[in-house]
């Protein structure tokens, strides 16, 4: 690694079966390669991504990327005694060690620069550089594809500090070279999972999931009015369509706060490990269990039926299924952005 070395004493925790190493700092970004419990590990750094509350050695958002480029969660790694690993965004890069800088300037006009922990939008945000700020290009990895104000590109810059910058708004005079290795796009979907879509085209979620006032909401809210069409957020098959609420109650009534469950409600299993969840529905959902559906398809339509205080959609995405658990909801709202289908 050049002045900083990697991680030593680092190794694999996972007896039950073998880890994933990741393009991304998420479980749904592509599996590059599986690892065997106690497989050594070089790690060059870690950044902030899914949180993981399932690994046999800590919970924790942090994930190590290893020296190949490739993410696996902390919360699966051993690690002697001691041994600390830097942000990335701290990192020293090898091409810094071996190949000259390139110089360049930031080039955006009145909007900042952000830089970023792969090559990709959709990966952590350290820092904002305003126009003209100076950059030392160490060399470029191929990524997301960005139009700037100085061309088109899918190369990213990653800069001496371990950092990446879209190419598309950089002004140099020479051209770098390409890095040894490349980290994919940290959170580029697996493209196993098909088209993706807002289930409520044109409505906006808010930003719920497991909040400190509501650790148990597995999913997002979003708000709508009655009767308006709930799509499948992706291809895949029905698994439910059931009736989710508290003996003495109907899902034919409008619910209530003080009323427990879901609601009427669809479950859906997607490509890739990957279900969702469509609750308190105004009526029994429009699908029935084992149809194929496309993304896009009415599945039903909003209500309040449930533990629901006004009418509205409440979505959920799990992934690792089935079965469907507290354990493997994620948040849906940075899940649909990384596939290109951002709520609201």
């Amino acid at each position: 690694m050049g002045a900083q070395a990697a991680t030593t004493g680092a190794t694999v925790a996972s007896p039950k079966r073998p880890l994933n190493a990741r393009a991304g700092a998420a479980v749904w970004t592509t599996s590059l390669r599986t690892l065997p419990d106690g497989t050594a590990l070089s790690i060059d750094c870690q950044v902030t991504g899914q949180l993981i509350d399932q690994g046999p050695v800590r919970v924790t958002d942090k994930w190590d990327r290893l020296s190949d480029g490739s993410y696996v969660s902390d919360a699966w790694v051993r690690r002697a005694q001691g041994v600390q690993i830097p942000a990335c965004g701290q990192a020293t890069t090898q091409a810094a060690a071996t190949t000259p800088a390139t110089p360049g300037a930031v080039a955006s006009g009145a909007i900042p620069l952000k830089t970023r922990g792969g090559p990709a939008r959709s990966t952590i945000q350290y820092a904002s550089l305003p126009n003209g700020t100076p950059l030392s290009i160490d060399c470029q990895a191929r990524g997301e594809a960005i139009t700037g104000t100085m061309r088109t590109t899918d190369l990213w810059d990653r800069l001496a500090g371990g950092a990446y910058v879209s190419d598309a708004y950089v002004n140099r005079a020479g051209t770098p070279p390409l890095c040894a290795a490349p980290a994919p796009p940290a959170a580029a979907p697996d493209t196993a999972t098909g088209k993706w879509v807002s289930p409520l085209p044109g409505f906006s979620a808010r930003p719920g999931f497991r909040t400190p006032t509501n650790p148990n909401h597995a999913g997002v809210d979003i708000m709508s009015f009655v009767g308006t069409p709930i799509r499948a957020a992706s291809a895949g098959t029905v698994l439910e369509v059931v009736c989710n609420i508290e003996a003495g109650h109907s899902c034919d009534q409008t619910g209530s706060a003080s009323v427990g469950g879901c609601g009427w409600y669809v479950k859906i299993q997607h490509a890739g490990g990957i279900s969702t969840l469509y609750c308190h529905m105004v009526r029994r959902g429009t699908v029935q269990p084992g149809q194929h559906v496309e993304a896009g398809q009415v599945i039903g339509y909003v209500g309040s039926s449930g533990n629901s205080s006004a009418p509205h959609l409440h979505f959920e995405v799990h992934v690792n299924t089935p079965p469907t658990a507290p354990g493997n909801a994620i948040d849906p709202l940075p899940f649909m952005r990384a596939h290109g289908a951002p709520i609201g």
